[in-house]
């Protein structure tokens, strides 16, 4: 009873959902403010996943080798969360999907690296 009770009282307080939410806003006006320029910038309307059109840097997966190699950052490439289509290709072979899930200082210098090792 005392786990119930205490679980009642933590789904009741949303001071945390609203804190959470503003803490993700501000990750997404850093990558807006950082890569709102980028061709096919998209910014979701929630999440924390943030969805990057590569193709003309070499697509999803070139890009994540890249990004590892040059920047030490790990992205995951788009085409390993889509299923193939006839032909084999997905859709999303040419995205990154970039996960704003560290502190916003750390989100900012990381999306930084990647806007410098995309140049």
């Amino acid at each position: 009873m005392p786990v119930m009770a205490a679980s009642a009282a933590l789904w009741r307080d949303d001071d945390h959902v609203i804190a959470n939410r503003a803490l993700y806003q501000a990750k997404f006006d850093i990558a807006e403010e950082l890569l709102g320029h980028w061709p096919g910038f998209y910014r979701p309307a929630g999440g924390f996943f943030l969805w990057l059109d590569v193709a003309e840097q070499g697509g999803g997966e070139a890009v994540a080798r890249k990004l590892w190699a040059e920047a030490g950052l790990r992205v995951l490439p788009g085409a390993y969360l889509s299923r193939p289509q006839e032909g084999g290709s997905t859709p999303g072979d040419s995205y990154i999907r970039i996960a704003l899930v560290h502190t916003p200082e750390i989100c900012r210098i990381s999306l930084e690296r990647i806007v410098n090792a995309l140049r």
